[in-house]
């Protein structure tokens, strides 16, 4: 659905336009445009693009799906294509495994692109995961970017999404300090059944989520270095100049949630990773543990087998026949035996 918003002298417009309407408007130095709609192949896509003047190779990645987050730059607009991502928790699979409790965040990812013109800001992103009411909130608060016309939208738009991502990046963080409290946390005697599997999922998240922050930070700096080189045009006045210099503070406060989500998406890969390589180390401790217990028994019962196997042969030997050859093969068991137990006993064994 199509979605306007118009801002003269950074005040909102009750406007209702369509197509046709957006593109005269646009023509307009003195206003500024807020444009949503749906992304893909639809009619108003196909019919606004190319009536802005939208470079061709933009108009293929905003219809193509699964593009990089990145900034490209053309004659007189720029193309930005970036992620918006929310966690949700899913309940615990329930397998009987020992984990059936226990919850596990994944992430939702919706691809949203932008063109972004002089005085006009089109945003193409499906409305299931893109939240356009917060950004416009946004758009009202900033009060002090007024004066910056399209550049206010574009801040909004991308502090938006990278508040987003780094929600998202803080939230997995946690979750991975939780799997390694786990850890330790015995069910019968043993770590959880379902750790190994919860640390993989969390493991392939973290890595998802990886692959949108890593470009974002290309992005905010792209963005950021061409705030910049339009602070220091001579033809800027000076008012538009303290504008731009004001808004790039703002664009570099956004860079440092970036690299701050950065940080604590790497952290939490450690994390997963570590976990999972202790918990394979336990495993294998406790596989050692066992196979020390059960060797040592099996040498303690060897003895009586031994013994009996002795005195069992059909030949004459001492005490054949007689009562004390039975209370020698039984004294000698119980010596030889409680000898071994109290051995592996004193080694740790047992």
């Amino acid at each position: 659905m199509l979605s306007v918003r118009v801002f003269r002298d950074g005040r909102h417009e009750d406007r209702r336009l369509d197509v046709d309407g957006i593109a005269e408007l646009s023509r307009d130095p003195a206003a500024c445009l807020w444009v949503c709609l749906p992304a893909g192949r639809t009619d108003d896509v196909g019919r606004l693009l190319p009536a802005l003047g939208v470079h061709q190779l933009a108009v293929e990645d905003v219809v193509t799906e699964h593009q990089r987050p990145k900034l490209e730059r053309y004659a007189d607009h720029l193309f930005l294509n970036a992620y918006a991502v929310r966690v949700d928790d899913r309940a615990g699979r329930g397998d009987g495994s020992g984990g059936g409790g226990d919850r596990m965040p994944r992430l939702a990812l919706t691809e949203v692109s932008a063109v972004i013109r002089r005085n006009v800001l089109i945003v193409l992103a499906e409305d299931e995961g893109f939240d356009a009411d917060d950004v416009l909130s946004r758009v009202d608060d900033a009060h002090e970017l007024a004066s910056t016309g399209v550049w206010r939208l574009v801040h909004a738009l991308v502090d938006a999404l990278v508040d987003g991502q780094l929600a998202a990046a803080e939230r997995l963080d946690e979750a991975a300090d939780g799997l390694g409290d786990d850890l330790f946390a015995e069910d019968n005697g043993a770590p959880r059944r379902s750790l190994q599997r919860d640390g993989f999922d969390l493991h392939k998240t973290l890595v998802r989520l990886r692959r949108v922050l890593l470009p974002m930070r290309e992005v905010t700096g792209t963005l950021l270095r061409h705030v910049h080189e339009d602070a220091a045009d001579d033809d800027e006045d000076e008012a538009e100049r303290k504008a731009l210099a004001e808004l790039g503070a703002y664009l570099q406060d956004v860079n440092d949630h970036v690299l701050r989500a950065i940080d604590w998406t790497e952290s939490a890969r450690d994390m997963s990773t570590t976990v999972l390589q202790t918990h394979l180390t336990i495993q294998g401790n406790t596989l050692n543990i066992v196979m020390k217990k059960v060797t040592s028994w099996a040498a303690i019962i060897a003895v009586p087998t031994l013994i009996t196997g002795f005195y069992g042969m059909n030949v004459p030997y001492p005490g054949y026949g007689a009562v004390s050859g039975v209370v020698l093969s039984c004294l000698l068991i119980v010596v030889c035996s409680g000898a071994l137990w109290w051995q592996f006993r004193r080694r740790g064994w047992l």
